[in-house]
């Protein structure tokens, strides 16, 4: 980023008020206009590598930032971003206080794109779905993903193998696998209804 003009003309005071009083130093001087311009460059690389260490700012480090987090994240579409998405992406990332709480997981689901998904634990179901587990049970929760999941039906042109209809949002049970608690497991749902099946 070029530095301001007015930073060439601030420098080049301050360095005049450090010379010796004397007629030796009046009138122009082309030490000092040399040095100037270099130090107001180091002055604006100094403000920009301060900038940089905000990952919601960064322009030049965003390729090593995006290393060092993982990104682009493996759940989600690889599909190429604008800067300002690579960006938010990365403050996300970095920001992010994790948890082990329901709120947290409903934070996650509405990032996702589904603000209306809902969370059961299994723990709090008045008969448990297997009376054979009995306390495994605990350990086990569910997300219910909204009517708005992506259904796809068989067509006249799939596999003569495929499934009639096959279901589910891949990039929200990736992430929500991979932030879920080592000692719990995690189960999804998605509506039933005439043109949506559950799993």
């Amino acid at each position: 980023m070029p530095h301001k003009p007015n930073l060439d003309e601030d420098y080049t005071r301050l360095l005049q008020s450090l010379l010796p009083p004397g007629p030796a130093w009046a009138g122009n001087n082309p030490l000092l206009d040399g040095l100037a311009p270099s130090l107001a460059r180091l002055h604006q690389r100094a403000h920009d590598l301060m900038r940089e260490i905000n990952p919601a700012q960064s322009m030049e480090l965003t390729d090593r930032y995006d290393t060092l987090c993982g990104l682009p994240d493996p759940c989600l579409d690889p599909r190429p971003q604008t800067r300002e998405e690579r960006q938010q992406v990365l403050d996300a990332k970095v920001n992010t206080v994790g948890g082990m709480n329901e709120a947290f997981f409903k934070k996650q689901l509405e990032i996702l794109g589904y603000p209306t998904a809902t969370i059961e634990q299994c723990q709090h179901r008045d008969n448990s779905p297997d009376t054979t587990w009995g306390e495994q049970w605990r350990y086990y929760w569910r997300v219910h993903i909204p009517a708005e999941a992506r259904i796809r039906p068989m067509t006249c042109v799939s596999a003569c193998d495929a499934p009639l209809r096959h279901w589910g949002e891949r990039a929200v049970e990736c992430v929500i696998e991979r932030l879920c608690p080592s000692h719990t497991k995690v189960l999804f749902a998605y509506p039933k209804g005439k043109n949506h099946a559950s799993h």
